[in-house]
């Protein structure tokens, strides 16, 4: 296959298929480099930017960038959806629960969601600013579009701390009596600047979210 004009010269002509033979000599394991199974741990990076993959930490072992190429088309037919938000809580913390507007009406506006933390008694993970900033970076990647994060609670029996609210209005604020008030502090959820509708705001150079100043 030639991508040679066809006023070209014949020693173009020659030229042009000598380059061939050279390139077709040379070994391209197509499919290989395109299986997660087979590529050479080198190429990940690039076979996940091949395939668009949404979610992508360098820090990933080996085994689990496979997995993630792997399960990319699965979960883009799931995109948008509570098992993709599950699957991304579970990477961090199984034990955050999800709750949908439509569980708790009186606190939620429709299409807005809010995530229940465990206490630090019952999970081991430290919710530190590096885990939190990667944490809200897939939420964004997997929600539904119209879907809103409203609050995040950590959990106390069956009392809730508000950390986070759509806002910061009064009622997103306040803070039960037998809830667990030291929790409520870490993380500081506060300093991201959000949205009206509580959604935390990215630089557009550098995809980081806002931290008040």
């Amino acid at each position: 296959m030639t991508i040679l004009p066809p006023n070209s010269t014949a020693l173009e002509r020659k030229l042009d298929l000598v380059e061939q033979a050279r390139l077709a000599a040379v070994p391209v394991p197509i499919g290989d480099v395109w299986n997660p199974a087979t590529c050479p741990a080198a190429l990940l990076p690039w076979l996940a930017w091949g395939i668009s993959i949404d979610i992508w930490d360098t820090g990933w072992t080996e085994q689990q960038k496979r997995g993630a190429i792997a399960a990319a088309i699965a979960e883009q037919r799931r995109k948008g959806t509570r098992a993709s938000l599950r699957t991304v809580l579970d990477r961090f913390d199984p034990l955050i629960e999800i709750v949908e507007w439509f569980e708790d009406r009186e606190n939620l506006d429709p299409h807005t969601f809010r995530l229940e933390l465990p206490l630090k008694t019952v999970s081991p993970v430290e919710y530190d600013t590096e885990l939190v900033a990667a944490l809200l970076r897939d939420i964004a990647q997997v929600k539904p579009l119209r879907a809103h994060m409203s609050a995040v609670y950590r959990m106390k029996a069956q009392a809730n701390a508000w950390l986070l609210g759509a806002g910061w209005s009064a009622g997103h604020t306040r803070l039960d009596a037998d809830a667990d008030a030291e929790a409520a502090l870490d993380p500081v959820w506060a300093s991201y600047l959000q949205t009206e509708d509580g959604e935390p705001l990215r630089n557009e150079a550098t995809e980081d979210f806002l931290v008040a100043a």
